[in-house]
Protein backbone atom coordinates (compact mmCIF):
# COMPACT_ATOMS: atom_id res chain seq x y z
CA UNK A 1 0.00 0.00 0.00
CA UNK A 2 2.76 2.74 0.66
CA UNK A 3 4.60 1.31 -2.26
CA UNK A 4 1.40 2.61 -4.52
CA UNK A 5 1.06 5.35 -2.50
CA UNK A 6 4.49 6.75 -3.42
CA UNK A 7 3.95 5.65 -6.91
CA UNK A 8 0.62 7.84 -7.21
CA UNK A 9 2.55 10.82 -5.61
CA UNK A 10 5.71 10.87 -7.96
CA UNK A 11 3.32 10.35 -10.46
CA UNK A 12 1.57 13.94 -9.68
CA UNK A 13 4.91 15.46 -8.60
CA UNK A 14 5.69 14.63 -12.40
CA UNK A 15 3.27 15.54 -13.74
CA UNK A 16 3.05 18.97 -12.26
CA UNK A 17 6.73 19.64 -13.19
CA UNK A 18 6.28 18.98 -17.07
CA UNK A 19 7.09 22.01 -18.80
CA UNK A 20 4.61 23.23 -21.90
CA UNK A 21 6.48 21.36 -25.22
CA UNK A 22 5.45 22.93 -28.51
CA UNK A 23 6.16 20.87 -31.11
CA UNK A 24 6.48 21.03 -34.90
CA UNK A 25 3.38 20.71 -37.34
CA UNK A 26 3.62 17.82 -39.33
CA UNK A 27 5.05 18.31 -43.00
CA UNK A 28 6.72 21.82 -42.37
CA UNK A 29 9.21 23.35 -44.64
CA UNK A 30 10.23 26.00 -42.59
CA UNK A 31 8.85 26.86 -38.60
CA UNK A 32 9.10 30.01 -35.89
CA UNK A 33 9.04 28.46 -32.00
CA UNK A 34 7.37 31.47 -29.47
CA UNK A 35 7.55 29.06 -26.82
CA UNK A 36 10.03 30.69 -24.04
CA UNK A 37 9.99 34.05 -25.52
CA UNK A 38 9.09 36.87 -23.29
CA UNK A 39 7.62 39.23 -25.94
CA UNK A 40 9.76 41.73 -26.54
CA UNK A 41 12.65 40.39 -28.19
CA UNK A 42 14.01 42.03 -31.32
CA UNK A 43 13.11 38.90 -33.30
CA UNK A 44 12.03 34.57 -33.02
CA UNK A 45 14.55 33.25 -34.97
CA UNK A 46 12.90 30.66 -38.04
CA UNK A 47 14.10 27.29 -38.79
CA UNK A 48 13.91 25.83 -42.41
CA UNK A 49 14.53 22.79 -43.73
CA UNK A 50 15.98 20.79 -46.67
CA UNK A 51 16.89 23.69 -49.49
CA UNK A 52 14.87 26.45 -47.52
CA UNK A 53 16.22 28.85 -45.22
CA UNK A 54 13.98 30.78 -43.00
CA UNK A 55 14.06 34.47 -42.38
CA UNK A 56 13.24 35.59 -39.35
CA UNK A 57 9.72 36.93 -37.63
CA UNK A 58 10.56 40.55 -36.83
CA UNK A 59 8.83 43.61 -36.32
CA UNK A 60 8.60 46.82 -38.93
CA UNK A 61 10.47 49.98 -37.81
CA UNK A 62 7.22 51.98 -36.55
CA UNK A 63 5.98 49.05 -33.70
CA UNK A 64 7.77 49.44 -30.15
CA UNK A 65 8.38 46.37 -28.00
CA UNK A 66 7.37 48.21 -24.61
CA UNK A 67 4.77 45.63 -23.92
CA UNK A 68 5.64 42.11 -22.43
CA UNK A 69 3.86 38.93 -23.80
CA UNK A 70 5.05 35.67 -22.42
CA UNK A 71 5.49 32.63 -25.38
CA UNK A 72 4.58 35.51 -28.25
CA UNK A 73 6.30 38.12 -30.58
CA UNK A 74 4.43 41.54 -28.88
CA UNK A 75 4.44 44.68 -30.50
CA UNK A 76 2.36 48.22 -29.64
CA UNK A 77 2.42 51.43 -31.67
CA UNK A 78 0.14 50.77 -34.01
CA UNK A 79 -0.79 53.95 -36.05
CA UNK A 80 -1.09 52.66 -39.63
CA UNK A 81 2.30 53.74 -40.83
CA UNK A 82 3.85 51.96 -43.40
CA UNK A 83 6.47 50.65 -41.35
CA UNK A 84 3.94 48.86 -39.04
CA UNK A 85 4.12 45.27 -39.69
CA UNK A 86 5.10 42.10 -38.57
CA UNK A 87 7.29 39.84 -41.03
CA UNK A 88 8.60 36.96 -41.58
CA UNK A 89 8.99 34.11 -44.67
CA UNK A 90 12.05 32.46 -46.22
CA UNK A 91 14.60 31.81 -48.81
CA UNK A 92 14.41 28.71 -50.96
CA UNK A 93 18.20 27.44 -52.27
CA UNK A 94 19.26 27.84 -55.72
CA UNK A 95 17.88 25.43 -58.44
CA UNK A 96 14.52 24.44 -56.32
CA UNK A 97 11.05 25.87 -56.12
CA UNK A 98 8.65 26.06 -53.02
CA UNK A 99 4.60 24.26 -53.08
CA UNK A 100 2.93 25.96 -50.15
CA UNK A 101 0.26 24.30 -48.35
CA UNK A 102 -0.69 25.94 -45.10
CA UNK A 103 0.05 28.69 -42.58
CA UNK A 104 -0.95 27.62 -39.14
CA UNK A 105 -0.69 31.05 -36.44
CA UNK A 106 -2.39 32.63 -33.23
CA UNK A 107 -2.31 36.12 -32.97
CA UNK A 108 -4.04 38.32 -30.32
CA UNK A 109 -4.86 42.13 -30.18
CA UNK A 110 -5.32 43.71 -26.77
CA UNK A 111 -8.84 46.01 -26.07
CA UNK A 112 -6.99 48.32 -28.22
CA UNK A 113 -5.07 47.03 -30.41
CA UNK A 114 -5.42 46.41 -34.51
CA UNK A 115 -9.28 45.11 -34.92
CA UNK A 116 -8.28 43.64 -38.05
CA UNK A 117 -5.52 42.11 -39.70
CA UNK A 118 -4.05 41.24 -43.41
CA UNK A 119 -1.93 39.05 -44.16
CA UNK A 120 0.33 39.99 -47.24
CA UNK A 121 2.62 38.13 -49.08
CA UNK A 122 5.43 39.30 -51.76
CA UNK A 123 8.33 37.83 -53.93
CA UNK A 124 10.19 41.31 -54.55
CA UNK A 125 10.63 42.77 -51.16
CA UNK A 126 7.22 44.72 -51.05
CA UNK A 127 7.48 46.45 -54.38
CA UNK A 128 4.44 44.41 -54.87
CA UNK A 129 2.24 42.36 -52.02
CA UNK A 130 -1.37 40.26 -52.29
CA UNK A 131 -3.38 39.84 -49.88
CA UNK A 132 -3.93 36.34 -48.89
CA UNK A 133 -6.26 36.86 -45.96
CA UNK A 134 -7.39 38.94 -43.14
CA UNK A 135 -7.79 38.05 -39.48
CA UNK A 136 -10.60 39.73 -37.14
CA UNK A 137 -9.07 39.99 -33.91
CA UNK A 138 -11.12 39.27 -31.13
CA UNK A 139 -11.06 42.01 -27.86
CA UNK A 140 -8.19 39.78 -25.78
CA UNK A 141 -8.51 36.70 -27.00
CA UNK A 142 -6.02 34.60 -29.19
CA UNK A 143 -7.26 33.35 -32.61
CA UNK A 144 -5.66 30.42 -33.93
CA UNK A 145 -6.22 29.93 -37.71
CA UNK A 146 -5.16 27.95 -40.17
CA UNK A 147 -4.14 29.78 -43.60
CA UNK A 148 -4.89 28.72 -47.21
CA UNK A 149 -1.86 29.24 -48.91
CA UNK A 150 -1.93 26.55 -51.81
CA UNK A 151 -2.23 29.30 -54.05
CA UNK A 152 1.72 29.74 -53.55
CA UNK A 153 3.64 27.11 -56.04
CA UNK A 154 6.64 27.02 -57.85
CA UNK A 155 8.25 29.97 -55.49
CA UNK A 156 12.07 30.59 -55.67
CA UNK A 157 14.47 32.94 -53.99
CA UNK A 158 13.06 35.12 -51.03
CA UNK A 159 9.03 34.99 -50.33
CA UNK A 160 7.94 37.31 -47.63
CA UNK A 161 4.84 37.23 -45.63
CA UNK A 162 3.82 40.20 -43.11
CA UNK A 163 0.69 41.14 -40.70
CA UNK A 164 -0.45 44.67 -41.20
CA UNK A 165 -3.54 46.65 -39.83
CA UNK A 166 -6.40 46.78 -42.14
CA UNK A 167 -8.31 50.17 -40.99
CA UNK A 168 -7.99 51.78 -37.72
CA UNK A 169 -10.58 50.23 -35.97
CA UNK A 170 -9.24 48.81 -32.81
CA UNK A 171 -10.58 45.15 -30.94
CA UNK A 172 -13.15 46.73 -28.94
CA UNK A 173 -14.64 48.80 -31.75
CA UNK A 174 -13.45 51.96 -30.44
CA UNK A 175 -9.94 53.36 -32.00
CA UNK A 176 -6.56 51.89 -32.23
CA UNK A 177 -4.44 53.40 -29.66
CA UNK A 178 -0.26 53.60 -29.68
CA UNK A 179 -0.88 51.66 -26.28
CA UNK A 180 -3.20 48.89 -27.99
CA UNK A 181 -1.11 45.48 -28.36
CA UNK A 182 -0.92 42.66 -31.03
CA UNK A 183 0.78 39.67 -30.52
CA UNK A 184 1.94 36.17 -32.95
CA UNK A 185 1.69 33.19 -30.64
CA UNK A 186 1.98 29.46 -31.38
CA UNK A 187 -1.15 27.89 -32.31
CA UNK A 188 -3.05 25.95 -29.62
CA UNK A 189 -5.17 23.12 -31.10
CA UNK A 190 -7.12 22.06 -27.94
CA UNK A 191 -4.32 22.52 -25.18
CA UNK A 192 -1.45 21.00 -27.98
CA UNK A 193 0.69 24.02 -28.90
CA UNK A 194 2.50 23.69 -32.14
CA UNK A 195 4.52 26.21 -34.09
CA UNK A 196 3.68 29.07 -36.38
CA UNK A 197 4.79 27.08 -39.60
CA UNK A 198 4.24 26.59 -43.32
CA UNK A 199 3.88 23.63 -44.82
CA UNK A 200 4.27 22.49 -48.14
CA UNK A 201 6.82 20.49 -50.53
CA UNK A 202 10.55 21.70 -51.54
CA UNK A 203 11.59 20.50 -54.98
CA UNK A 204 13.72 20.36 -57.69
CA UNK A 205 13.26 23.23 -60.48
CA UNK A 206 13.12 20.84 -63.43
CA UNK A 207 15.53 21.76 -66.52
CA UNK A 208 13.56 23.14 -69.50
CA UNK A 209 13.39 20.68 -72.40
CA UNK A 210 15.44 23.02 -74.80
CA UNK A 211 18.21 23.03 -72.17
CA UNK A 212 18.48 19.31 -72.61
CA UNK A 213 18.42 19.37 -76.42
CA UNK A 214 21.26 21.84 -76.68
CA UNK A 215 23.47 19.69 -73.84
CA UNK A 216 22.62 16.72 -76.24
CA UNK A 217 23.83 18.79 -79.21
CA UNK A 218 26.93 19.85 -77.72
CA UNK A 219 28.30 16.63 -76.28
CA UNK A 220 27.38 15.57 -80.01
CA UNK A 221 29.69 18.16 -81.35
CA UNK A 222 32.23 16.59 -78.99
CA UNK A 223 31.99 13.24 -79.26
CA UNK A 224 32.35 14.47 -83.32
CA UNK A 225 35.34 16.39 -83.16
CA UNK A 226 36.91 13.31 -80.97
CA UNK A 227 36.33 10.81 -83.97
CA UNK A 228 37.31 13.80 -86.49
CA UNK A 229 40.76 14.41 -84.53
CA UNK A 230 41.40 10.55 -84.50
CA UNK A 231 40.66 9.94 -88.57
CA UNK A 232 42.87 12.64 -88.95
CA UNK A 233 45.63 11.26 -86.78
CA UNK A 234 45.40 7.68 -88.99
Amino acid sequence: MKKLILTVCCAVLLLAGTARADIAVSGAIVYWNQYGQTGQQASTPGTGSAYITAVDMTRGAGLLTDSTGANSLNSNGWTGEATDYIQFGFTVANGYKANLNQLWIATRSSAYGPGTMGLYGSSDNFAHQTLLTTFTQGNGTYLNSLVDLSSLTALTGTYLFRLEQIGSTAANGLTTTLAGTFRVSDYNNSGTYYYDSITGSVAPVPIPAAAWLLGSGLMGLVGLRKRLGKQVIE
